[in-house]
């Protein structure tokens, strides 16, 4: 828990005590006045009775003697029920204090396995790339490219974690990206890739299409929407196309495949978690792409819908320019 966020913690808390010591007190003391009138009202009714020699009821001791007990009990009760409330208050504030140092210490252990599993996974997978381009023809090429398909697979369910973790920790930056440059980065690093799997690739884009966001989010978020389109293609004839225009308001980016595409039952959960359709049981993966993908650019105040078409699949993402666009 950060420092400040325990200190506005600390500062509710003491509010809520505070008023509910301030309404007990105000209960003790109206009920006190209460209780004292009516010793009053009985004490005059009881002089009353005397001067108009007629019996009256009890003595004036014994009234005083139950005003007394009552307002006795009362306080005692107020007191006890104070006692009780503070310590329910701050037993509540303990334990969401441990919540909250528990769910850190696992958000922080999740963001350092998955930002330090990058580096070495990224290494592997530019070598193993490299030597799989100088045994295209060999033997050992099959092997080379299943272990080159793991690697890429669980390079890319920690970067989901690490994405989930950012997410969730509020902990996107902003700044100005060209979402233009980002994604023909993102298309030629995938290449090999694409070439791997006998896909072709047709893109037309527009130059200048500027954003503010996070760059490793928004390339996650599209990085996603070109792996499923890969790993979900089985078609003979395999494309994918990528598209960018921009507008006065928005940039519009569509990534288009000729695979098997989503049936109409699926369309209302293909964006939840851990949601895995018919195609993804014969593709691993762990269900977050797409959920991931779609809270991004909705943190981004952008849209990312699947859009009806005939064959393929068909996302397409709005984002609001940014003010500094040219």
């Amino acid at each position: 828990m950060s420092k400040l966020k325990q200190k506005n913690w600390a500062w509710l808390f003491l509010g809520l005590h505070l008023l509910l010591l301030s309404q007990v007190l105000w209960w003790a003391i109206v009920f006190c006045r209460d209780v004292e009138l009516v010793r009053d009202l009985k004490r005059q009714n009881h002089q009353l009775l005397e001067k108009l020699g007629a019996q009256p009821f009890g003595e004036l001791a014994q009234i005083d003697r139950e005003a007394r007990a009552q307002k006795t009990m009362f306080v005692s009760e107020s007191v006890f029920f104070a006692l009780v409330a503070s310590l329910a208050l701050w037993l509540l504030f303990k334990a969401l204090k441990r919540e909250e140092k528990a769910l850190n210490a696992q958000r922080n252990f999740i963001e350092v396995i998955s930002h330090e599993s990058k580096t070495p996974l990224t290494a592997l997978k530019l070598r193993l790339e490299s030597v799989q381009e100088k045994l295209r023809d060999d033997s050992l090429s099959v092997d080379l490219t299943r272990a080159l398909e793991e690697v890429r697979r669980l390079s890319g369910i920690l970067e989901k974690a690490l994405e989930l973790n950012r997410l969730e920790r509020f902990s996107m930056s902003s700044e100005p990206v060209d979402i233009s440059e980002l994604l023909t980065d993102l298309l030629r690093r995938m290449d090999p890739v694409f070439r791997q799997k006998n896909i072709q690739v047709v893109s037309e884009m527009e130059e200048g299409a500027l954003v503010r966001g996070d760059v490793f989010c928004l390339e996650n978020s599209l990085q996603s929407l070109l792996e499923n389109a890969v790993q979900y293609n089985d078609s003979k004839d395999k494309k994918v196309w990528v598209s960018l225009e921009k507008n006065n308001s928005a940039i519009v980016i569509s990534v288009k495949d000729n695979g098997p595409g989503v049936s109409e039952k699926e369309e209302s959960q293909i964006f939840d978690r851990f949601y895995r359709g018919r195609a993804g049981k014969r593709v691993p993966g762990t269900g977050l792409g797409l959920y991931l993908s779609r809270q991004i650019i909705q943190a981004h105040q952008g849209v990312l819908r699947l859009v009806r078409c005939q064959e393929g699949a068909h996302f397409e993402i709005k984002l609001p320019r940014s003010m500094e666009a040219t």
